[in-house]
Formats: C-alpha cells, sequence, structure tokens
C-alpha cells in the first residue's frame, strides 16, 4: 500500500505513514468518529463568521490557505474586488472541504 500524500510505501497495517504522519484510514470504521478528528459544524460556522480572516483553515490545519486569506483581507479591505474574491473562497471551502489537512475526515 502506498501513502495517499506523500506516495511513500506503508504496511497494510500502519495506521499512519511513517515518513509524514497523514493517516491511511486502516482500522477505521465506517459511522465512528476517528480519535483526533475535528468538527464539521465548527469548521463551517468559523467559515461563515470569521471565514474572511482564515481562522476556519487554520482549524483545519490548512495554514498557508489561512495566511493567504487573512492578509488579503487585511491590505485589501478597503477594495470591494478583493473581499469579494474571499467571499467565494470561504463559501466554496466550507461546501467542498470534508478533512482537515492531515486527511482525517470531519466529524
Amino acid at each position: 500500500m502506498f501513502c495517499k500524500n506523500c506516495g511513500s510505501e506503508v504496511s497494510e497495517k500502519a495506521a499512519v505513514c511513517v515518513k509524514c504522519g497523514v493517516a491511511t484510514g486502516v482500522g477505521v470504521i465506517p459511522g465512528v468518529p476517528v480519535a483526533g478528528a475535528k468538527s464539521r459544524v465548527a469548521y463551517i460556522l468559523l467559515g461563515i463568521f470569521l471565514g474572511g480572516f482564515g481562522i476556519h483553515n487554520f482549524y483545519a490545519g490548512y495554514t498557508g490557505k489561512g495566511v493567504a486569506q487573512l492578509l488579503i483581507t487585511l491590505f485589501g479591505f478597503w477594495l470591494v474586488l478583493p473581499l469579494f474574491a474571499v467571499g467565494i473562497w470561504v463559501l466554496v471551502e466550507i461546501i467542498t472541504v470534508k478533512a482537515d489537512s492531515q486527511g482525517v475526515p470531519f466529524t
């Protein structure tokens, strides 16, 4: 079996990749929350209320996207187009993102 994140070979019984630390999904029972999984409701609410500042991405571990949204909002607050673009970006993210940065699905 190969890691879906870094592509390195992983044991069939391994719960995480030794090289990058991403969960492999082995031992995950459908419908049972994974230990350490983050809440999808919290992610969506953070996106709705604080999405322009990228807080929902920091919560999910997507630091790069969070910093980008924060900087665009802080430096483009006086322009309508950047704020509109970030708003669309946040809306798309809260609809499509189903897992955190480590690949662990939201509960």
